[in-house]
């Protein structure tokens, strides 16, 4: 029998927000900017919540915590140099994102998670607690990690940001460089060249010419993932036509890099079927999604980009924040 997968909603002053067992996953989320406006920037994944579909894929959407981080499946054709090893586990972005969380509070303000993990896991548990400002619309998250024995495993934060048909910009996140995935990731319809590195996401070097990546939706059919290098929050993202900029922001000694994933449409299988258009913003401590299957070679821009190591019996908290503005006057210089 299929587990139900609750919700739960909280109201405050500047806004309201939803978590769901499923992943502990965080969406929809309204910020309220004064004025009668408001903002819903987090994705939902077009199929909504579909009990047919296993694990992330039943209810896919908004924020949650992947750890371990990324894909189980090795992808097929990687360049030479790129060594593939085989995940210590079958959950695609770890246990977390595909099994359901308990709620042990929730207050006005404040709601908190916890999952265990399989007694043969290395990680033991993860707490979750997202809590609302009472000042402004912006929310705190903390992620909270034990283990059972030292180790170092890729971790990520998966924020997905809805893509209107209105647009979506990039407006700011400072970074070293942009670095292209390995292979294409749906080789009908990726067309960013693979394996390569450039200086600005406005220049991206494709199949048959170029895009600018930092306006969405992109005029093809596309799905892509990069790697922004050393990326310097807040990345924010602006939504014309709510007149709205929307803030992500984390400390870049847990996530020094964040992987975009650019869904243009460019899935046409089931669930996907070509509908899903969407930015996942994942602040990042690995190699893109593959730091549990592939090994890039030791002069990859980022073979150090290992993991985040944790320590048995000494718990690590990281904290991050989601807030949005309303925006007037002239758009912003973009990154």
């Amino acid at each position: 029998m299929t587990q139900d997968n609750e919700r739960w909603t909280m109201s405050w002053a500047h806004g309201e927000a939803t978590v769901q067992s499923m992943g502990g996953m965080l969406a929809p989320v309204r910020f309220d900017l004064g004025a009668g406006r408001s903002v819903s920037p987090l994705h939902v994944a077009p199929w909504g919540d579909d009990p047919a579909w296993p694990g992330l894929m039943r209810a896919l959407r908004g924020e949650w915590p992947c750890l371990p981080f990324g894909t189980i499946d090795v992808p097929p054709g990687l360049p030479q140099g790129f060594d593939a090893r085989t995940a210590h586990d079958e959950w695609r972005h770890g246990f977390s994102s595909n099994h359901l969380w308990r709620r042990i509070e929730q207050t006005p303000h404040r709601i908190a998670l916890h999952i265990d993990y399989p007694a043969d896991d290395p990680v033991e548990s993860l707490d979750r607690v997202i809590e609302a400002s009472p000042d402004e619309p912006m929310l705190t998250v903390s992620l909270t990690v034990r283990v059972r024995r030292d180790i170092t495993l890729p971790f990520a934060l998966h924020p997905t940001f809805k893509v209107p048909q209105e647009g979506v910009e990039i407006v700011a996140c400072p970074y070293a460089a942009v670095h292209t995935y390995p292979v294409p990731i749906e080789p009908a319809y990726s067309r960013i060249v693979t394996n390569r590195t450039f200086e600005s996401l406005r220049m991206l070097e494709t199949t048959d010419g170029s895009f600018d990546a930092t306006r969405l939706p992109l005029p093809q059919i596309t799905e892509e993932l990069l790697q922004l290098e050393a990326c310097r929050p807040p990345f924010v993202l602006r939504y014309p036509a709510d007149r709205a900029d929307v803030r992500l922001d984390w400390d870049t000694r847990d996530f020094p890099d964040a992987v975009l994933w650019i869904s243009n449409g460019g899935r046409d299988y089931a669930p996907w079927s070509g509908q899903n258009f969407a930015l996942g913003v994942e602040p990042v401590n690995g190699f893109f999604d593959l730091g549990r299957v592939v090994t890039p070679p030791q002069d990859h821009p980022l073979a150090g980009r290992t993991g985040t190591t944790f320590k048995a019996g000494e718990p690590r908290t990281i904290r991050y924040r989601l807030s949005a503005a309303a925006f007037e006057g002239e758009p912003s210089e973009r990154t």
